[in-house]
């Protein structure tokens, strides 16, 4: 199969300056070469996107493969180039069009660019508007959830990029009250949030994702209070010879 370079750039002034490969917010490399990742890989069927060897470019910020072979890429990509309908395309990677598209229409600075072989340059904007027609499977949900606060702040838009379990950054829009309320300093650390955001149900993935807080959750044993506990416990059933049998006449079980 003939090879098709690819080129995903990222253009964004908010930092304050224009990112580059020779000044880039680590947070921002780590969160794009990720999605990057995912976006190469999509449902991982006919391309090892983990193998694939790449180029960090000029353009803001562009990573380059020139022979990552996939054919579902090659088909999704002209799908993109030619319409805005990203029911077309692979779920995976339409998960990452809509992560693109929902920050650039947050932030106007933002600009993504796709650029491969045959099918020129597909461009991710405020101005575009990608979307799934008949994409009826995403759902506004809260949930709590944990992980490690990577990045916390931003000039513009603050948010929070949290590392959840899997290893996967959710990045989590909130405001600079909220932040400055809080009197535990919370980068680099575990936290338990509680979020809004959409759920995809087909492959699970949050986005759009606001802080409604942070969750001061600090589980702790404690042997004295268990021990009256037990204690309390041994003495209410000291009379009961068969604990379960009593609990099945309870039920009115015969068993």
């Amino acid at each position: 199969m003939e090879t098709n370079r690819i080129t995903i750039s990222l253009e964004d002034d908010s930092p304050g300056y224009e990112i580059s490969p020779a000044r880039v917010p680590l947070a921002t490399l780590a969160i794009f070469a990720g999605e990057v990742r995912e976006f190469l890989k999509g449902s991982g069927k006919d391309g090892d996107a983990d193998a694939a060897e790449v180029a960090v470019v000029q353009g803001s910020l562009a990573v380059q493969s020139l022979d990552f072979m996939s054919p579902s890429l090659v088909h999704d990509l002209g799908m993109l180039a030619t319409n805005a309908d990203l029911g077309r395309i692979d779920s995976k990677r339409r998960t990452i069009v809509q992560r693109w598209q929902s920050s650039a229409h947050k932030r106007a600075s933002l600009k993504i660019k796709i650029q491969a072989d045959r099918v020129g340059v597909i461009a991710i904007s405020n101005q575009t508007n990608f979307r799934a027609e008949s994409d009826q499977r995403l759902v506004n949900v809260e949930r709590y959830i944990r992980g490690e606060v990577v990045d916390l702040g931003g000039a513009t838009q603050p948010n929070a990029h949290i590392k959840l379990p899997d290893g996967k950054t959710l990045v989590v829009r909130t405001d600079r009250e909220l932040i400055r309320s809080e009197t535990e300093n919370h980068l680099y650390k575990q936290v338990h949030l509680r979020i809004r955001a959409k759920l995809n149900l087909e492959t699970g993935d949050l986005t759009d994702a606001k802080l409604v807080e942070f969750i001061h959750y600090s589980p702790r044993f404690d042997p004295d209070a268990f021990a009256k506990l037990t204690a309390n416990g041994e003495e209410a059933w000291k009379d009961v010879e068969d604990p379960a049998a009593w609990v099945r006449h309870i039920r009115g079980s015969s068993d």
